[in-house]
């Protein structure tokens, strides 16, 4: 069974401020538990929703089964409703570009949410006393972004979609062309206000996680299960009113957001933080120390859509023969799972094989398929979702790589 997410919260996109609901699971073996927990080497998923026209969301029975499988694998995992999706705000386009632009919002927050995350153990705790001092707050933030290094490698980050949520992952850029995006901005901005929140709720985490243990090692009884209990709903603007980007909408208070903290504490039975005051000030120096090295990427595509309904999805979208095939390229060139059913009500079992056959067969592919007989594009049929949840275990295990170092526990 799926747990309730850790966090729920919401963050503007990019394009245009809109703001969008998101979801962030924390696998089972969480570092509310480290005596029972495993060393961890970051880990991340995103699981994009159908179209939102059709009843498409971040609730969706597929979404759903696929983020329980890939939490069972250890990884954090984010999902998101779409504009126009949920109550997130606007409405579906037609071109497919501003979910576009929705879905790498997102993917700057996961990135750095997980990157802030630690071991609760470690000596270089995310946490400052109150006495620190602080150097004046920029009004433009620049942090290192690494190249990729063939000795060092970052976390291992899958970004997935279920039928229009895998047309747009087809569609993202380059994953070092949207961490720039958040690398050098202006206070204020939507990327600042993602990255404060990312920033923040991985260090809430890490508080709360080190206070637990600290707890738990005086009261042996306390109860495995009450991590669950730190479900938190968010919303709310990180910056200061005077410094928001003019067009973003008035969301709850910064002091709204302690309050329900607060509340998640009390059910652990753990005390208010005395840094809580100065919180704000801290999370914003922390965007200029922050380093970043360049995520593996993987693709899990699941009941792709594919000409002449992929056209539909994107009426108004002029693309070309050449972009078409630069966005088959990097399903090519990383680790790729497309799953699909032999039944598909949007697109032919002949026209999905022959597409997926021809992307495995290219030299150096890292592209795989897995046709599901007996199962349609929703997925409802018996034991359609156990094969579903096994296909996506097994790839995941088949391209996981041993991790000799960086490993962390949560």
């Amino acid at each position: 069974m799926l747990p309730e997410p850790c966090f729920s919260f919401t963050i503007p996109s990019i394009l245009d401020d809109t703001t969008l609901e998101c979801r962030v699971y924390n696998p089972p073996r969480s570092i509310l538990d480290p005596e029972d927990g495993e060393l961890w080497s970051p880990k991340a998923a995103i699981v994009a929703h159908p179209y939102a026209p059709l009843g498409g969301c971040y609730d969706d029975c597929v979404v759903l089964a696929t983020v329980s499988e890939i939490l069972k694998q250890g990884f954090v995992v984010g999902t998101f409703n779409f504009r126009g999706a949920g109550s997130s705000k606007g409405r579906t386009s037609w071109q497919a570009r501003p979910e576009t632009q929705d879905y790498v919002s997102f993917v700057g927050f996961v990135v750095h949410y997980v990157n802030g995350l630690q071991d609760p153990g470690s000596s270089n705790f995310f946490y400052k006393s109150p006495s620190t001092t602080l150097s004046p707050i920029q009004s433009e933030y620049e942090t290192p972004l690494d190249e990729p290094d063939p000795t060092t490698q970052g976390m291992k980050l899958i970004l997935g979609g279920y039928s229009y949520g895998s047309l747009i992952v087809t569609r993202l850029p380059a994953v070092n062309l949207i961490l720039e995006r958040f690398r050098s901005f202006k206070k204020g901005t939507a990327e600042a206000e993602i990255r404060l929140r990312a920033v923040g709720l991985s260090k809430q985490w890490n508080k709360d996680a080190q206070m637990h243990d600290q707890a738990a090692q005086g009261q042996s009884k306390l109860s495995r299960d009450k991590h669950h209990s730190m479900a938190v709903m968010i919303g709310g603007d990180e910056t200061e009113r005077g410094s928001q980007h003019s067009s973003h909408e008035s969301r709850r208070s910064i002091e709204a957001v302690r309050r329900s903290m607060d509340r998640s504490r009390r059910k652990l039975g753990l005390r208010k933080h005395s840094s809580d005051a100065s919180d704000h000030y801290i999370l914003e120096e922390s965007l200029a120390t922050t380093s970043i090295l360049s995520p593996s990427i993987h693709y899990l595509l699941i009941s792709p859509l594919l000409p002449p309904i992929s056209m539909f999805a994107t009426m108004f979208s002029n693309v070309g023969s050449g972009q078409q095939l630069h966005w088959e390229d990097k399903l090519v060139n990383r680790p790729t799972l497309a799953i699909y059913g032999d039944r598909d009500f949007f697109t032919s079992q002949r026209k999905l094989r022959r597409w997926a056959e021809g992307l495995s067969i290219k030299v150096g592919s890292h592209f795989r398929f897995n046709e599901i007989s007996g199962t349609g594009h929703f997925w409802q049929e018996d034991g359609a979702k156990i094969q579903l949840s096994s296909a996506i275990c097994q790839w995941i295990q088949d391209t996981s790589q041993p991790i000799r170092e960086g490993r962390r526990r949560i």
